[in-house]
């Protein structure tokens, strides 16, 4: 479904700039994009529609922005950036949380807004899904012909963004997490290569996609596995805050003690949950909602965009009912700390990667993540924080991650890391901690411990991937692309 082509290497600095030349060389790059592309490349001045969901990459402004309508144009922007030294950001759909992930400090932010198209196999085994899509539009694609494929829990979560990292889903245990649902990528490489891999064409790349993030190209495209699906039984509960070990009773054996491939479950600690089953369905609530619904349909529902601050951190640990007890004590200590800031609403969020979902990550040769043990784990017990926006006198309570003010972010990123480090450090004196962090959750600064988590053969193997493909290191932390998770 795809084309394969190989690269050659590209020269780029590594050496840092001054503020000046990033600048000129910037509008010297801005100044060549806007005559090849025209109407596509804004300048912050004039730009009054771009928003992105989290309000710290809002306030970057970036020399220009420019919207690029296909692979082919995505080679073209590289070339112009990488000869003038232009530093960069690329915008899949723009939900991580760091200044220069997805928007460039005074640099050159590439949005693929315009590559959202879905296109479905015939047989209606795969479907060809664009860069910039978001999982809404591709469900909504796909349900037509009652299919479905591994996207995310939040229909705003770009496809490619998700998939790069990982991409956890409520049906792992069926289906697998996205990464281990790619058969194609399509992707521009720093030397402006289309590129196509898959097990059969670039299998290095292949491997070094699926779960290495945004250290090798552009992903302009992803040839995914689609499957039958039909309404799914959708439950949602919440529990007052005096039954804690009682839920967590149920959820442990739930997540131990069944291996149904047919249902998923997730926890959330934060005056809410989501329960699905009769060991929990027997503990008093104080509200339920259950319904039959379509991933399009609980997805769908449009996200609130550059108002709010967001921060996400992550750990790993082996099934341990203890240490979930422990945890959850621990955030309700640290979170009590900073209650005062305004709009503070922070989640514990706890889900498993069982072990059927492991296995598949066995399969087309492997992929990049270094999970190969017998026993699943609890993924990702994320700290989240959510606050809210808007003034003074409103609070609109979103179910993400987020605060309002800048004059919060130290407090609400100490919370945060003390929650994570705490809860690692009670792990580790408990036997059940484990290395592997999810890299779409991890927060900034935390790229070395992420990709050693990824295990010392594989990051030896993503690190000479790297250099083949980027030998002067345009997509590394000294290159043009220094957001998000960089491996060197």
């Amino acid at each position: 479904m795809a084309v394969c082509s190989l690269l050659t290497p590209i020269l780029v600095s590594s050496q840092q700039t001054t503020n000046d030349t990033v600048l000129r060389e910037c509008h010297n790059a801005c100044s060549r994009l806007s005559t090849t592309f025209g109407k596509y490349l804004y300048l912050p001045s004039s730009d009054d529609n771009f928003r992105i969901w989290d309000a710290k990459q809002q306030e970057v402004r970036p020399a220009c922005r420019i919207e690029p309508g296909n692979a082919t144009d995505v080679a073209r922007i590289l070339e112009i950036l990488v000869s003038e030294q232009c530093h960069f950001a690329v915008k899949g759909v723009g939900h991580s949380r760091s200044p220069g992930d997805s928007n460039a400090i005074q640099g050159v932010t590439i949005v693929l807004d315009r590559l959202t198209d879905v296109q479905i196999s015939e047989d209606g085994t795969c479907a060809e899904v664009g860069g910039g899509a978001t999982s809404a539009q591709t469900y909504a694609a796909l349900e037509p012909r009652n299919l479905s494929f591994v996207g995310g829990r939040v229909g705003q979560v770009g496809v490619g963004g998700f998939t790069l990292g990982g991409g956890t889903y409520p049906f792992a245990n069926k289906y697998g997490w996205a990464l281990d649902n790619v058969y194609e990528y399509q992707g521009v490489l720093a030397n402006s290569s289309i590129v196509t891999a898959s097990e059969d064409m670039n299998p290095d790349l292949y491997f070094a996609l699926r779960g290495g993030a945004n250290n090798f190209g552009i992903v302009t495209r992803l040839t995914v596995r689609t499957f039958p699906q039909g309404q799914i039984y959708v439950s949602q509960a919440t529990w007052s805050d005096n039954q804690p070990e009682a839920v967590l009773d149920a959820v442990y054996r739930l997540y131990t003690e069944t291996d149904d491939v047919e249902m998923g479950y997730d926890l959330y600690f934060v005056y809410d949950a989501e329960p699905v089953f009769e060991a929990l369905n027997r503990i008093l609530t104080l509200t339920r909602d259950t319904v039959n619904a379509t991933f399009a349909n609980l997805t769908g529902a449009p996200a609130e965009l550059d108002t709010t601050r967001h921060l996400f951190d992550t750990l790993s640990i082996l099934p341990s009912r203890q240490l979930l007890s422990q945890g959850i004590q621990i955030f309700r200590e640290e979170v009590s700390a900073i209650k005062p800031v305004a709009g503070l609403a922070p989640n514990f969020i706890c889900y498993p990667l069982p072990t059927h979902a492991i296995e598949f990550m066995e399969r087309r040769e492997g992929n990049a993540l270094g999970i190969d043990q017998d026993e699943p784990l609890f993924r990702k017990c994320t700290v989240s924080v959510l606050r809210n926006v808007v003034n003074e006198t409103s609070t609109v309570i979103l179910i993400s991650t987020a605060w309002s003010n800048a004059s919060d972010d130290t407090a609400v990123m100490t919370m945060t890391n003390n929650v994570v480090e705490r809860t690692r450090s009670a792990a580790q004196r408990a036997g059940v901690a484990h290395p592997y962090l999810y890299l779409n959750y991890a927060a900034a600064g935390r790229a070395e411990k992420v990709f050693e988590g990824y295990g010392q053969t594989n990051v030896g193997r993503l690190g000479g991937i790297q250099a083949a493909v980027d030998p002067r290191g345009v997509f590394t932390a000294n290159g043009l692309w220094r957001g998000f998770m960089n491996l060197w």
